[in-house]
C-alpha cells in the first residue's frame, strides 16, 4: 500500500536532532544526542522526522502530521498520505487523492483516483482511467492520455497507449522511444527492461538492445555485486 511506503521508507535527512524510535509496537520520536523523548510512542506508524520538521504519523486508521515538538499540525482526517515533496503532500479522503500544503490548505482538489508524490515539480496522476502528470499548481503538464505509466527514471518515463504498446516520453511529453513494446519498466543507470516480441531485453535510452534478461536469480546477483562495488 502507498501509506506503508510513505511511512516506512521516507528517510530523508532531517537536518535536525529528532529521530524515530519504536517501543511496545508504537512509534515515537526522541532527541538523537540525548535520547530524551520528544514525542511519546503513541502512534501506530510514522515516517522519519523530515527536513521541514514534520512527520507523517498514523493514529488508528487515519493519517495526520506532527512537528518536531510533538504538536499536531494537520489533524488525523486522511485515509492515506505521503510526506511533503516540493511543499505539497499527497493525501486521500473519501477515495479521492489531492494535495495539501503545510497549513492543511487544499492546493490541488481531491479529484484523482491515483496520485503520486511530486518529483522535480511534477506528479503522476490518474483520472477516468488515464494517466498523466500535473505541476505544483495543479495544471496538467503532460496530458492524461495513457492507460498506464510509471515515474521518470533517467529523464524518461514508460507510458502505455490505447493499443497496449509501451514507449518512453521525456518531461515535455514527447516520445523519445516510440510505443512498440509489450511491456516496459523505468530506466535505471542508463538501461531499462522491456518486452520486445516474445523476449525480455535491456535497452539503452536510444532504444539499442544492450543484453537479454537473465534469470531473476542472476539479475539479483548482478545487482548485489554492483551495489557492493559502490
Amino acid at each position: 500500500m502507498l501509506i506503508s511506503a510513505s511511512l516506512g521508507v521516507a528517510t530523508l535527512a532531517s537536518g535536525q536532532d529528532v529521530i524515530r524510535f519504536y517501543q511496545g509496537g508504537k512509534v515515537g520520536y526522541k532527541n538523537k544526542s540525548t535520547g530524551a523523548i520528544v514525542v511519546q510512542p503513541n502512534y501506530t506508524a510514522g515516517s522519519e522526522m523530515m527536513a521541514d520538521h514534520t512527520a507523517l504519523v498514523l493514529e488508528g486508521r487515519k493519517r495526520g502530521f506532527i512537528n518536531d515538538k510533538g504538536e499536531v499540525i494537520i489533524p488525523f482526517i486522511y485515509d492515506d498520505a505521503s510526506v511533503f515533496f516540493d511543499g505539497l503532500a499527497r493525501v486521500m479522503k473519501d477515495g479521492k487523492h489531492g494535495y495539501i500544503n503545510a497549513k492543511n490548505e487544499t492546493i490541488i482538489p481531491f479529484s484523482y483516483n491515483f496520485a503520486d508524490d511530486f518529483k522535480n515539480g511534477i506528479a503522476r496522476v490518474q483520472k477516468d482511467g488515464k494517466f498523466g502528470w500535473i505541476d505544483v499548481t495543479g495544471k496538467v503538464s503532460i496530458p492524461l492520455q495513457y492507460t498506464n505509466a510509471f515515474n521518470f527514471g533517467d529523464g524518461l518515463a514508460p507510458v502505455r497507449n490505447d493499443e497496449g504498446k509501451w514507449g518512453y516520453i521525456n518531461p515535455q511529453g514527447d516520445y523519445v522511444l516510440q510505443p512498440k513494446f509489450s511491456d516496459a519498466k523505468p530506466f535505471n543507470n542508463g538501461e531499462a527492461l522491456v518486452k520486445n516480441g516474445d523476449e525480455y531485453i535491456f535497452i539503452s535510452k536510444t532504444g539499442k538492445k544492450l543484453r537479454e534478461m537473465k534469470s531473476m536469480e542472476e539479475e539479483e546477483r548482478e545487482r548485489e555485486r554492483g551495489t557492493n562495488k559502490k
